[in-house]
This record gives structure tokens, sequence and C-alpha cells, in this order.
């Protein structure tokens, strides 16, 4: 079988009003009767401390209202980027890792994911890709505030933090193909 290379982008910007969404989220989830994820087996190891995976579709959590504003800025810039119309938000939750915490390699479900790097001291861990196709890796330089969107397919994870806490918020949404922006192609 021969393959064909296909360029494909990760999008990286910031969110706006960082830290007054900090803020609000990290007070959120401190209130918050947090799930936790602890998983070790031959293929992987996982150690989130605090997360709502199980309330992620739920777009009336506190925090989710809140953050959508500002959230939104930033997805109508990726559109702009894009040939695509619109999206569908599917999922967002947050995870919080304390030290050594870890996520293992995964993919997403829907055409894209994210991951916006809410709380990201000195010497917490970045996300690691690895693409499916060329096994080449590549580790994003982020900093606090910074949001990464990119194909659902990528292979990716959290390596273990070195830092006191790390948290982030990830999401999954789909595309609106109704059009597929077609009127920026002529």
């Amino acid at each position: 079988m021969k393959k064909h290379i296909l360029k494909d982008y990760i999008y990286h910007s910031k969110i706006k009003d960082h830290s007054k969404v900090k803020n609000f989220i990290l007070d959120e989830i401190q209130k918050n009767n947090n799930e936790s994820l602890k998983v070790t087996d031959s293929y992987f190891s996982d150690s989130i401390d605090r997360l709502d995976w199980s309330q992620s579709k739920d777009s009336e959590r506190p925090w989710v209202k809140f953050f959508l504003p500002s959230f939104t800025i930033t997805l109508n810039e990726f559109l702009k980027n894009s040939l695509y119309c619109g999206i569908q938000l599917k999922e967002i939750w947050y995870q919080q890792y304390l030290n050594n915490g870890t996520h293992g390699w995964h993919i997403h479900g829907h055409h894209y994911t994210g991951v916006y790097y809410l709380e990201f001291p000195n010497k917490s861990s970045k996300t690691e890709l690895i693409f499916p196709f060329n096994n080449k890796f590549q580790t994003i330089n982020v900093s606090e505030g910074d949001i990464i969107i990119f194909p659902s397919h990528i292979i990716h994870r959290g390596l273990p933090n070195q830092s006191k806490r790390k948290t982030i918020i990830s999401f999954n949404f789909d595309i609106e193909d109704d059009k597929l922006g077609t009127d920026k192609l002529n």
C-alpha cells in the first residue's frame, strides 16, 4: 500500500480573558464533587486526580457557561482560518493532575479535539502527540492560557506532571458540513 502525504495543522492560540476564566474555573473545581481516574495496566497508566468527564455533555455547569463566551471567540478564529462553516461542541470537561499525574496514549471521538492549558506552572507536562501514519512525535511549546486544537485521530498523551498541580480543559467537536464553507472556495 502506498502512502501519500497530506499536510494537516495543529491550531495554537490564546484564550481571551484567561486570568478571569482561570480563577472562576479553579474555584468551581474546588466546589465540585470531583471524579478521579486511576488505571494501571500493561498498555498505559492513567492518574488524573480531578475530572468531570461524566458530565462532559452538560453545558449548564457553571464553569462551562462562564467559559463559553471566551472559548467561542477562539473557536471562531479557528473557523476563520479554515473552510468549515461551523462547529458542534460535543463534550467539554476539566482534568486536574497533581505531581506525577499522567494520562496514557489515547484518541478521541468526533472530528477535532483540543486542550486549554488553564493552570500550567513551570515543570508542567505538555501534551505529546504521535502521528499515526509516520510515527513522528511532536510536543507543542505551550504556556498557561494557550489552547491547541487538532484532529481527533491523532494519538496523544499527557506525560507525568512534574509540577505541584496542572489543570486543563479538554473538548471534542464536530464540523458542521452542510456547506463546508464553499463560499470561501469561489
